[in-house]
């Protein structure tokens, strides 16, 4: 007797809420948040200089904070999840960094960094929808589940100690730092001069062969005048020869 081929497909909203009930794929859930196929991941703690907050920050244009699910994730051996950042946070001016790709056996919730991209403050508060998130089962269970998982508390100072450490709390930290992945107009003149310096010595070379080709074509018309002279010299002293 054959046997039902494994679940394969995305995860629809009946598939979210029975693994709920079940008490696995999401805790600390609330059913107001699954969609047709997906879940809103709602803001837990945000960090904030290195300060942990429960409630709700003002953002400052420009600045960038860090921000924790509130919802735990547990990614059986045979699923993996994908993140995306929510239409309605990025259109209010929240640019989200780093949603993506959550491998198989991921137990844990999502660490976020946020940045205003507004001119003006920008109010956010727990609760609030920040990512959504889609389901889908694998054809079989992968043998390399992901194998870094600790526990909240830990994750939470780990995660804080690496906000106070190195990431950047501003739009300007971050482009201008001497640490930064991004090009400043200081990188950018640097490499530019560095660039034209290792071409001076071709160019100083090409330079050199155009100079000594005006000189070989500049001394061509003398060389036909001396030997013009030269021969008028010949004929006149043929002509007083007796």
């Amino acid at each position: 007797m054959s046997q039902n081929p494994p679940s394969q497909g995305i995860l629809t909203k009946q598939d979210i809420e029975n693994k709920i009930d079940s008490g696995s794929l999401i805790l600390h859930a609330s059913k107001n948040q699954i969609q047709a196929c997906s879940y809103d991941l709602r803001i837990g703690t945000i960090f904030r200089d290195g300060n942990k907050s429960n409630d709700s920050v003002t953002v400052e244009p420009g600045e960038i904070i860090s921000l924790l699910t509130e919802e735990e994730l547990k990614i059986p051996n045979n699923m993996m999840a994908t993140v995306f950042a929510i239409n309605g946070e990025s259109s209010k001016g929240l640019l989200v960094l780093n949603p993506g790709h959550i491998d198989p056996g991921f137990e844990g919730h999502l660490t976020v960094q946020a940045l205003n991209l507004r001119k003006t403050q920008l109010a956010i508060q727990k609760g609030e929808s920040i990512f959504t998130i889609i389901f889908q089962h694998l054809s079989n269970s992968t043998t390399s589940p992901y194998s870094k998982n600790v526990p909240r508390d830990e994750r939470e100072r780990n995660f804080n100690s690496s906000v106070v450490e190195k990431i950047p709390k501003h739009i300007g930290e971050l482009m201008s730092g001497e640490n930064s992945p991004l090009v400043t107009k200081q990188n950018f003149q640097s490499l530019l001069m560095k660039h034209w310096m290792s071409y001076i010595p071709i160019l100083l070379s090409i330079i050199g062969l155009i100079i000594a080709l005006i000189a070989i074509i500049m001394s061509i018309p003398n060389q036909n005048n001396i030997i013009n002279n030269t021969g008028h010299s010949s004929v006149n002293s043929n002509k007083l020869s007796p």
